[in-house]
């Protein structure tokens, strides 16, 4: 597969924190997001990411499709990392959780303290009912069971989020899947055992456990067996352990797979 190549510069680079590890290098070029890898293999993960969320029964509108490229800054660094559209319309704007929760003096920490991890996700989802007017109940679900699914360790406050625009809320595409599939090298070596590394890695933001926050609601997420087992298949040695994970979390998460 040929990788894309995309010219930058450090005068376009966007400064945030982008993941719950630190932040990320990230470049706004024209009506693309480019982002550079920093821990392991997160352009990788991002590409997976979205061809699996394809071979499911996830609304179309709230996908985001991640390509894998090379940037180039200033003619001068190359990082690997992938690139993906901007999804917002003229007059939208990203809210995340947890500025709604702010803005609202939620302390989450203390909801999670009180409540099970049911209970709080349903919390949560009242508490988006009533105050932004969205009906999330299937929406978080669907994240949670993709989260569990993709060993996604990255879904913080900031990467739950809604798009605010001149006629209210509405759902935001799922996005930010870098540090999925063991993709931070760093804490999952690839030296590491995949048994060991799947042991280690634990969830957010409603639990540390993928499996509890999976089944915590129930899920109407569904992925077409057939066709995310030809995808590995066919890509077998661009993916690398990655298909050994893959493989694993289809056994382990049997009941999405028809």
């Amino acid at each position: 597969m040929s990788i894309p190549v995309l010219q930058v510069s450090k005068n376009l680079r966007q400064s945030f924190v982008t993941s719950s590890k630190g932040d990320q290098l990230k470049w706004k070029i024209g009506n693309l997001w480019g982002k550079a890898d920093k821990f392991g293999y997160e352009g990788l993960a991002e590409w997976v990411s979205y061809e699996l969320i394809t071979r499911s029964n996830i609304d179309k509108r709230l996908v985001v499709p991640y390509k894998r490229c090379l940037l180039i800054e200033d003619n001068d660094i190359t990082y690997e990392g992938c690139y993906s559209e901007d999804f917002l319309l003229p007059g939208e704007s990203i809210i995340t959780l947890h500025r709604v929760l702010e803005s609202y003096g939620v302390n989450f920490e203390q909801l999670l303290q009180r409540q099970s991890a049911k209970s709080a996700i349903l919390s949560i989802v009242d508490f988006l009912k009533s105050t932004l007017k969205l009906d999330t109940l299937n929406y978080i679900s669907v994240m949670l069971s993709l989260d569990a699914f993709l060993l996604n360790e990255d879904r913080h406050l900031n990467n739950i989020a809604f798009i605010h625009g001149p006629a209210g809320y509405k759902l935001c595409p799922y996005f930010d899947h870098g540090l999925s599939l063991l993709s931070d090298t760093t804490d999952y070596p690839m030296t590491m055992p995949t048994s060991i590394a799947l042991r280690k890695v634990k969830a957010k933001p409603f639990s540390t456990d993928f499996s509890k926050q999976a089944r915590a609601l129930e899920s109407p997420l569904s992925f077409n067996r057939s066709s995310v087992t030809s995808f590995i298949d066919e890509n077998e040695a661009e993916l690398g352990r990655v298909a050994q994970i893959l493989r694993t979390q289809i056994n382990k998460y049997h009941f999405l797979f028809q």
